[in-house]
């Protein structure tokens, strides 16, 4: 006799009773500092550099949402403010998706190269954001293969008023 115990979870591998969905409409202020990483052999980045905006001090990072998929961060580096807005997507499961890269190329058992980075959003139950970065950047040529693939989940504190 034998016995599997499962829960439902999301594509952020967290409960769906700690996060809320996501709102297609929402303006936040978050610490670009992560408080917790799960996956910290990986690095511990910031919510700027996990969304490959490079090089910034910037201490907090503003957050907008729309109905158009559209994903605009704003956030102060030295004087000036600066906006970057990413194409992404909701998803059923309660969470927003951005693809940074998404390339591959194969030829079955000869090549194959691939350069992915996958950026999944979502709120805890709490209001601080949770960002999973999934990231494959690896290639072989015959039996011959080098790279690196991993995951992290970054959480980040957000604030009312900055």
């Amino acid at each position: 006799m034998a016995f599997l115990f499962s829960s439902c979870a999301t594509g952020l591998h967290i409960r769906k009773s700690q996060m809320k969905y996501f709102d297609k409409k929402k303006s936040i202020i978050v610490d670009n500092n992560s408080f917790n990483v799960h996956g910290r052999r990986y690095g511990n980045p910031t919510l700027l550099t996990l969304l490959e905006i490079y090089p910034t001090n910037a201490d907090w990072v503003s957050i907008h949402t729309n109905d158009s998929l559209k994903f605009q961060v704003t956030y102060k580096d030295s004087d000036t403010v600066k906006k970057k807005i990413f194409d992404g997507q909701f998803d059923k499961k309660g969470y927003y998706e951005i693809f940074l890269r998404n390339e591959s190329k194969t030829i079955p058992i000869i090549y194959g190269r691939h350069n992915m980075n996958r950026i999944r959003i979502a709120w805890t139950n709490q209001g601080d954001l949770i960002v999973d970065n999934d990231w494959n950047e690896s290639g072989h040529i015959l039996i011959f293969g080098a790279g690196d693939r991993g995951g992290r989940q970054s959480y980040f504190k957000t604030s009312t008023s900055k």
